[in-house]
């Protein structure tokens, strides 16, 4: 049984070009979003360089990791949510204070960074399909 419709209700089409404008804007944001989670990614980086690794700085980054696994692909960005699952999980994996975990740990952030400073979308294609290669080879999952 149809619903009847009234004039004063907008047809079906009109609310899912509503529904994805709404969302394009919301991209929009999230772009700004994400450049600034990298930029705090650089910056928590940037101390532990300088005052050395502590778990609270290990705690930090895993934070930010969250967020961005956790926004990525709700706004088109799956290859972000991708990296920012490897960090979470390779940051809960370990205490992550050798130099070569350190250097893992700095490889995700400079990855998100290039998506971000580049606008890949999606799963990033092959440029994705490397990125994400990479780390599974690095991180042993």
């Amino acid at each position: 049984m149809a619903i009847p419709k009234d004039d004063k209700s907008p047809d079906f089409e009109s609310l899912i070009a509503q529904a994805e404008a709404a969302v394009e804007a919301l991209r929009d944001t999230y772009r700004v979003q994400l450049s600034s989670d990298v930029a705090e990614l650089c910056d928590i980086w940037s101390r532990i360089e300088t005052e050395g690794v502590s778990s609270d700085l290990l705690d930090a980054l895993h934070g930010v990791a969250h967020n961005v696994k956790g926004q990525g692909g709700s706004f088109g960005y799956e290859l972000v949510t991708e990296i920012g699952a490897s960090f979470c999980d390779y940051l809960r994996s370990g205490k992550r204070v050798s130099a070569d975990e350190l250097n893992i740990v700095h490889m995700h952030i400079r990855m998100l960074k290039r998506v971000s400073d580049d606008d890949i979308s999606g799963d990033g294609g092959d440029t994705g399909a490397r990125i994400v290669e990479k780390l599974r080879l690095l991180t042993g999952n």
